[in-house]
C-alpha cells in the first residue's frame, strides 16, 4: 500500500534530486530528508479513491480532517490546514478555504504517487510548510491506455485516456461523476460532482539540459459539500470549481534547477440554511512564482543554494445573500488581496565513513495584504540532520528544525458565510513558530522492513478555530501547544505475497493542558498483496481506536473497523479488469473528528475495465 523513500545519504550520487517523470519538486531529494518523506501510489492502495486525500490517509502519521466529498483535507502528524504545503509538480495550491488547502481538481487517474514529508526539514520551504510538505508527482504514460470504470455508491462513473506522443509529449484527459450516495445506516451524503481534466506535458532533451512544460486545466460544477448538517440544516453546493495550471521548467543535470509557474482559480459556493437564507460566495486569485537551485558536488561534501518567489494576487472574494423574496444583498469580503513569500535556502552535506551530517537555513519574508492593511513578517529558520549507519542493515537518523507561518488572508480579513459556517477573520492574529524534533530507526534485511519514528513539535502563538457562542466561528492564538507522537511501518516480501504493518499514536495540548485540533486518531493497518501471472488479490484492514479528547472544534471519535479488498486480472494482451471493494463490512463511522464531519460512505463497490496498446 505504501513506501517509504529510503535513500541512504552516504554519497553525493545518493543526493541526487528525486524527479519523478521530470515533475518532481528537487527539494524532495535533499532539501527534505529522505528519512522523513512517505510516499504513497495509486497502484499500491487498497480502496476506492476519488481524491488525493484518500492516497494520504494511507500513510502512517496522516489522517482526514474537515469534511468529506472531493474537499476533503488532510493532517500530518497533527498539522493541518494552512500549516502544510500542498504541491502539484513543485507548484504550490493555495487556496481560501477554511479547513485547508485541496487537491479537489486533481483526478486520481492522473496521480502517479504522493510525498509526504512530515519532518523538520519541511522548513527550507518557507511560510506555509510548518507542518509538512504533500507533493504530488503526475502520469507518465509509457502507451495509450483507455479505462472506464463505475461504482455502486453514487452511480459514479469515470472515463480516463492517457498516452504519450513521439516519446516527448504526454497527453491525459479524465471525466467523471456522481451522485449523492449514502452512509452504511442509509444517511443522506452530499457527494455528487461533475468533472472534467485536461493535462498536457512536453518535455525535450538538449544534451545535458532537460526543458518541459505542462498545462493541468480542470472544471468541476454542482460539487456537493458534504456535512453532517446535510440535509436537515444546511445544504453547500459549488456550483463551479475551475483551475488551470501552467508550469515551464528546466534542469541542467544535477547542476541547477529552475521553474516558473501560474495557478488561476475561480470557484463558487452556495448554501442554503433551514431559515431558508442563501447564500453565494465567489473566490478568486492568482498564484504565480518560480525557483532556482544551484548544486556543487565534491568527494566529501556537497552545497545547494536556491531561492524562491511565490505570490498571489487579485484574490477576491464576494458574497451574496437572499431570504425569502427579499432582494438579494452583495459585498465584497477581500477586494484584490495580495499575498507574498520570497526565500533564499542554502543546504550543505559532509560526508563521513558512517556519518552524513547536514544543515540548512532558510531566510524568509511573507507578506499579507488587504485594502489599507498590510502584515509581514521575516524570519530565518534552519535544520539540522545527522545519518548514521551502524551496519549494513540499520540506520539510525536524527532531525531538527525550526519553521513559522504567517496567518493566512482568510484567518486575518475573510468575514461572511461559507459552507460551514459564518466565520469572521482576527486581524491582531501573530504568526506561528515552532520547534520539532524527529529520531528514526530504518533496518532492511532481506525483503524485511521495519521503520520507527518518534518526534515532538512546540509551537508558539498556534492559531486556533473557535466557535463563538453566537455560533460565529472566528480564530486566536494560544500560547504555546506541544504535539508529540510515535509511528511506523513493518513490511515483509516472500515471493508472490508482500505485507505491511502499519502504526500511529499521537497526543497534542495546549499550555492550559486542552486536546488541539486535527490530531490523528491512534491507528493500525495490516495490507496484503498476492500477485500472480495474470491475476492478483489485496486486502486492507484498518482499526481506528477510539479518541476521547477532541479540540476545540471537533467531537470524540468512536473506535471504527474498515475493511477493503481489491481483485485485479487481465484480460488477454490489452484488457485488463479491477474490481475494488471499500468499507467491505458495511460500518458506520464519522470521517474525522470535526464537528461537521459527515459519515463515511457505506460499502462501495468499483469496477474498471482498462485496454492498453
Amino acid at each position: 500500500m505504501l513506501s517509504v523513500a529510503n535513500a541512504t545519504l552516504a554519497t553525493a550520487q545518493e543526493l541526487e534530486e528525486v524527479v519523478v517523470s521530470g515533475i518532481s519538486d528537487p527539494r524532495l531529494g535533499s532539501l527534505v530528508s529522505a528519512d522523513s518523506m512517505r510516499v504513497a501510489t495509486v497502484d499500491d492502495v487498497i480502496a476506492v479513491v476519488t481524491s488525493a486525500a484518500d492516497l494520504v490517509d494511507t500513510l502512517p502519521g496522516a489522517s482526514l480532517t474537515g469534511q468529506g466529498g472531493l474537499f476533503q483535507s488532510f493532517s500530518l502528524r497533527g498539522f493541518s490546514r494552512w500549516r502544510i504545503r500542498t504541491e502539484i509538480s513543485g507548484v504550490p495550491v493555495i487556496t481560501d478555504r477554511r479547513a485547508g488547502n485541496s487537491l479537489s481538481f486533481l483526478p486520481e487517474s492522473f496521480i502517479d504517487s504522493i510525498y509526504a514529508d512530515m519532518g523538520p526539514a519541511s522548513s527550507l520551504y518557507g511560510s506555509g510548510a510548518m507542518g509538512g510538505v504533500v507533493s504530488v508527482s503526475l502520469v507518465d504514460p509509457e502507451a495509450t491506455s483507455v479505462s472506464v470504470g463505475v461504482s455502486s455508491t453514487g452511480q459514479a462513473r469515470d472515463m480516463a485516456i492517457k498516452t504519450s506522443l513521439n516519446g516527448n509529449n504526454t497527453f491525459m484527459i479524465d471525466t467523471r461523476t456522481a451522485n449523492p450516495a449514502t452512509s452504511a445506516n442509509g444517511s443522506a451524503l452530499n457527494t455528487a460532482y461533475r468533472q472534467s481534466s485536461l493535462y498536457f506535458r512536453h518535455q525535450r532533451e538538449h544534451g545535458d539540459l532537460v526543458l518541459g512544460g505542462e498545462v493541468l486545466a480542470s472544471d468541476g460544477k454542482d460539487i456537493g459539500k458534504s456535512s453532517a448538517y446535510y440535509p436537515d440544516q444546511r445544504v453547500s453546493v459549488y456550483p463551479h470549481d475551475r483551475h488551470t495550471l501552467i508550469n515551464i521548467r528546466a534542469t541542467q543535470s544535477d547542476r541547477w534547477f529552475a521553474q516558473a509557474y501560474l495557478h488561476q482559480q475561480d470557484w463558487a459556493s452556495w448554501t442554503q440554511r433551514n431559515d431558508d437564507r442563501q447564500t453565494t460566495s465567489r473566490y478568486q486569485s492568482l498564484t504565480y512564482g518560480g525557483l532556482f537551485a544551484g548544486t556543487r558536488h565534491t568527494e566529501s561534501a556537497s552545497h545547494r543554494l536556491g531561492f524562491e518567489l511565490s505570490g498571489r494576487s487579485n484574490i477576491d472574494i464576494n458574497e451574496t445573500e437572499k431570504r425569502s423574496e427579499q432582494r438579494p444583498m452583495a459585498s465584497g469580503l477581500v477586494a484584490n488581496g495580495r499575498e507574498w513569500v520570497s526565500g533564499v535556502f542554502s543546504e550543505r552535506s559532509w560526508y563521513f565513513k558512517t556519518l552524513t551530517a547536514q544543515v540548512g537555513a532558510r531566510l524568509d519574508h511573507a507578506e499579507v495584504s488587504h485594502r489599507q492593511d498590510t502584515r509581514s513578517k521575516t524570519e530565518l529558520n534552519g535544520q539540522l540532520n545527522l545519518d548514521w549507519k551502524p551496519s549494513e542493515e540499520d540506520r539510525l537518523s536524527f532531525q531538527l528544525g525550526t519553521a513559522y507561518r504567517l496567518p493566512t488572508m482568510s484567518e486575518l480579513y475573510f468575514s461572511g458565510e461559507t459552507p460551514r459556517g459564518p466565520v469572521r477573520g482576527n486581524p491582531t492574529l501573530d504568526a506561528e513558530q515552532t520547534v520539532g524534533g524527529q529520531l528514526s530507526w530504518q533496518r532492511y534485511s532481506r525483503g524485511r522492513q521495519l521503520e520507527l519514528s518518534a518526534y515532538f513539535n512546540e509551537v508558539e502563538h498556534y492559531i486556533e478555530r473557535i466557535l463563538a457562542p453566537d455560533g460565529l466561528i472566528t480564530y486566536q492564538n494560544i500560547d504555546s501547544g506541544n504535539i508529540w507522537g510515535v509511528d511506523g511501518l513493518a513490511s515483509f516480501e516472500h515471493r508472490e505475497v508482500s505485507q505491511t504493518i502499519t502504526w500511529q499514536w499521537q497526543r497534542g495540548t495546549s499550555k492550559t493542558g486542552s486536546a488541539l485540533d486535527d490530531l490523528p486518531p491512534p491507528e493500525i493497518g495490516y495490507n496484503a498483496h498476492w500477485t500472480g501471472a495474470n491475476f492478483g488479490l489485496g486486502l486492507s484492514f484498518k482499526y481506528r481506536l477510539k479518541r476521547s479528547d477532541s479540540g476545540p472544534g471537533e467531537t470524540p471519535l468512536n473506535s471504527a473497523v474498515m475493511a477493503a479488498a481489491q481483485v485485479d486480472w487481465s484480460l488477454g494482451r490489452h484488457w485488463s479488469c479491477e474490481l475494488t471493494i471499500s468499507n467491505g463490512l458495511d460500518r458506520t463511522y464519522r470521517t474525522s473528528a470535526d464537528n461537521d464531519a459527515p459519515l463515511a460512505l457505506g460499502r462501495a463497490v468499483r469496477l474498471e475495465i482498462t485496454w492498453r496498446e
